[in-house]
């Protein structure tokens, strides 16, 4: 079955890079995917490894005036298309903020949102059947190892077609769909923020309505935070 919205790269340095390079041919709900990323970028352009067994894909979505914590909205799409796919994983999954899909409190996936005018670029990756102890990634968690032994891993293709239209449906309707409890992971967490040469240490208490990551210091303040690298234990 053909899927005009694919862009199917044999290999690449990074979709984000391909697709903000080429965005003046892009058209919305489009997603360049590639099994061979050689120079993947993360969160503060991070280097984002790419082993085997790694779906990286981005997806262009219009960049909506507004829209509270697009990576935050991105990463609850994905755990939406993850559970419409295989349901009991469901219980697994938790998102850390500001980017970060977590099972089993171990990195399943990474979110990096950029924008070309008048696109944003989501790029997603996500382990989906990586040995992770053959890769010596003792944080990273691989959708294999939450299944049933009964279970087959979905696709690449599944897992594109799934998580493209929760991504557009987000991206439709444009609000803030807010993150459970349950599912923030740095909730109740001891942590320290990271911003330059400062840091702050307290304890996660939730992700506000407007997106930011909401911490409750030593000397109990409750202090709001819209970026930042994130330190926790474990």
């Amino acid at each position: 079955m053909a899927f005009p919205w694919l862009v199917w790269l044999e290999t690449c340095e990074s979709t984000n890079t391909w697709a903000l390079h080429h965005a003046e041919q892009l058209y919305l709900g489009q997603v360049i995917y590639t099994q061979a990323q050689t120079g993947g970028r993360g969160q503060y352009n991070r280097a984002w490894q790419s082993p085997k067994g790694v779906l990286t894909a981005s997806f262009i979505l219009p960049q909506v005036q507004g829209m509270v914590a697009p990576s935050i909205q991105a990463g609850i799409a994905v755990m939406h298309a993850l559970s419409g796919l295989r349901p009991a994983v469901d219980r697994h999954l938790q998102l850390k903020w500001p980017n970060d899909v977590m099972a089993e409190g171990k990195k399943l996936a990474g979110i990096l949102c950029e924008s070309r005018s008048p696109w944003l670029v989501v790029g997603v990756g996500l382990n989906r059947c990586v040995d992770v102890q053959a890769m010596s990634l003792p944080q990273a968690m691989s959708l294999h190892r939450l299944l049933d032994p009964c279970e087959a891993v979905p696709t690449d293709l599944e897992l594109l077609v799934a998580i493209r239209a929760e991504l557009l449906w987000h991206w439709q309707q444009q609000q803030w769909t807010g993150v459970a409890a349950e599912r923030d992971f740095l909730r109740g967490r001891s942590l320290t923020l990271v911003q330059g040469q400062q840091r702050w240490q307290g304890i996660g208490v939730g992700i506000s309505d407007r997106g930011t990551l909401q911490v409750r210091l030593t000397n109990g303040e409750v202090r709001e935070f819209s970026s930042g690298h994130v330190i926790y234990a474990p």
